[in-house]
């Protein structure tokens, strides 16, 4: 790569090239501009082949050479410009079409003395300034063309205004349009090709979302049930033990034992027998339904850290 500044270059202009019936069109606007170059109205005629060239550049080269028509076409207008007595024009003229030819000799000898030493002062001029590179970054292989001829990457160019076309390796690429100026000697200018028709993005459905498991009662109602079946069975279990002991003494009562040492006699069977039934019941549902409605719960929890981790990985 030569050395010196480099720049990254974006799009001016980003468009589709035109179907190929325009070029042929094109190509047919500039053949009668030609043709009509010797009108006696050198005005009207300069302008009408200054039109059909600058319709011309419209569309990427097809070719690795420049038609002879097409640089013919290009001297005659500097002729013409000649003829008017524009020398700006003509000079500016003269140099696009030097950079464009490339190292094709245009047909300038055929159109006179003052022509052929514009073209040779011009190209003088111009080898002087220096040359600076223009690189393509693609993502494989790209069609490039610059001036309307096709290029290779990398190509060493005269200072100045080029027109460069790039599409992408791809079969449904599309073309894009950049207007670069090449102004510092052994300068480097970089186009990064981006295709104007990239594919559609796939859109990722998002996980099906899962209804929260329900509960078949709220967890407190069942936590408070399991304690309140708990508490039965103490109470029943403490009535059991009472059960035919005295009530002062808090003992089964013996022969020796009086009515008045035993006080009343606790009867508490049923009771007692009751509340450990009632707790024992309650115990057990409110269990039974906690357990399932936990073992639910932390299923659907485990399947949405699964479906999540899956999508982060």
């Amino acid at each position: 790569m030569v050395g010196g500044h480099m720049n990254v270059l974006l799009p001016v202009v980003l468009l589709f090239a035109p179907p190929q019936q325009d070029r042929e069109q094109a190509r047919a606007e500039l053949q009668a501009a030609v043709d009509n170059s010797t009108d006696p109205d050198r005005q009207a005629a300069v302008a009408a082949l200054a039109a059909a060239i600058e319709l011309h550049t419209r569309f990427p080269g097809d070719t690795e050479a420049i038609p002879e028509s097409v640089l013919e076409a290009r001297v005659v207008l500097v002729r013409l410009y000649l003829a008017i007595e524009d020398a700006s024009a003509a000079q500016e003229a003269m140099d696009d079409l030097i950079r464009t030819a490339r190292g094709q000799t245009p047909p300038v000898r055929t159109y006179g003395l003052e022509v052929t030493e514009l073209y040779e002062a011009r190209k003088r001029a111009l080898e002087a300034a220096g040359t600076a590179t223009l690189e393509i970054v693609c993502e494989g292989a790209c069609a490039i063309s610059i001036n309307e001829r096709q290029s290779a990457p990398g190509a060493n160019l005269l200072l100045g205004t080029y027109r460069v076309w790039v599409k992408g390796a791809k079969p449904d690429a599309g073309w894009t349009f950049h207007e670069v100026e090449l102004v510092e000697p052994d300068g480097v200018v970089t186009i990064t090709y981006e295709d104007p028709n990239p594919p559609a993005a796939v859109a990722v459905p998002a996980p099906p979302v899962e209804a929260a498991a329900k509960r078949m009662l709220p967890r407190a109602v069942e936590i408070a049930g399991a304690a309140t079946g708990v508490g039965l069975l103490v109470v029943g279990a403490v009535l059991l033990s009472l059960d035919g002991k005295c009530s002062k003494t808090k003992t089964a009562p013996t022969a020796e034992t009086t009515v008045e040492a035993c006080g009343d006699t606790y009867e508490s069977t049923v009771g007692g027998v009751s509340l450990l039934g009632v707790g024992g019941g309650l115990l057990v549902v409110s269990g039974v339904m906690l357990t399932i409605d936990e073992v639910q719960v932390g299923r659907a929890k485990g399947r949405q850290v699964t479906v999540a981790a899956s999508f982060r990985f």
